[in-house]
């Protein structure tokens, strides 16, 4: 017997299994980036001081610190993992939507198109991403310049970043967000594949099964579907 995955179903786990994978491999990136650097350095103090140490090690400490002291790689990669995890996320729905036929990418429309209710855990997860993870996404794309305090008209949004900060999710210095939780990042990612397989299953894109018997091809929606055909033999 063989699993068949909904292709959206598909497209749903191995986008998130990629962004999971590069969370993970973060490290060894880094330090990665860091040797090459040193690596680089090195060979420039090298070439310039021939045998004179001093001037091998003054150039050396000048070659590491032409990388700005305010650019943090870490910072630039989890800001940037955060904004690609909402995407993932807002992506996704918007698919959902449209393979629905329905004009509002959110978790209750999808859901209750289907005359169900998004509840429990899953409400929980779409509040959160929508009340919290959306406006910080929106203000480390379009704001993050150290204006976060001056805003005016989306105090809501502010308080609810705010949260984040007192959470140690993320910081706040002069104005501008730094995510300095990687943790928090999969946490994220982890309920938004939570979410977005539940609306799948609701839509109907369910994993299907196939089997050969008596010399013809047999597909079941659902592996209850095969259970229950075995009883009734």
């Amino acid at each position: 017997m063989i699993a068949i995955n909904h292709p959206i179903k598909l497209l749903i786990t191995s986008q998130y299994d990629f962004l999971s994978s590069m969370l993970d491999r973060f490290p060894t990136l880094l330090e990665e980036w860091i040797k090459k650097q040193e690596e680089d350095a090195k060979k420039i103090a090298s070439e310039f001081a021939g045998d004179d140490d001093e001037v091998y090690w003054s150039t050396y400490s000048s070659e590491l610190s032409r990388v700005d002291p305010c650019y943090d790689e870490e910072q630039l990669f989890n800001q940037a993992m955060l904004i690609m995890v909402y995407s993932y996320y807002e992506s996704l729905l918007c698919r959902l939507a449209k393979e629905c036929e329905i004009k509002e990418a959110r978790p209750s429309a999808i859901a209750e198109k289907h005359g169900v209710k998004i509840d429990g855990e899953y409400l929980k997860i779409a509040t959160f991403i929508q009340t919290k993870v959306r406006p910080l996404r929106n203000q480390l794309c379009h704001n993050n310049n150290g204006t976060l305090f001056t805003k005016k008209g989306e105090k809501e949004d502010v308080d609810n970043i705010k949260i984040l900060i007192r959470n140690k999710y993320i910081a706040e210095e002069d104005g501008r967000l730094y995510v300095i939780n990687r943790d928090f990042i999969q946490k994220v990612l982890d309920g938004e594949y939570k979410l977005l397989i539940r609306l799948a299953d609701i839509c109907g894109f369910n994993t299907k099964w196939l089997t050969h018997k008596d010399g013809k091809r047999i597909i079941y929606n659902s592996y209850d579907e095969i259970k229950r055909e075995e009883k009734s033999e």
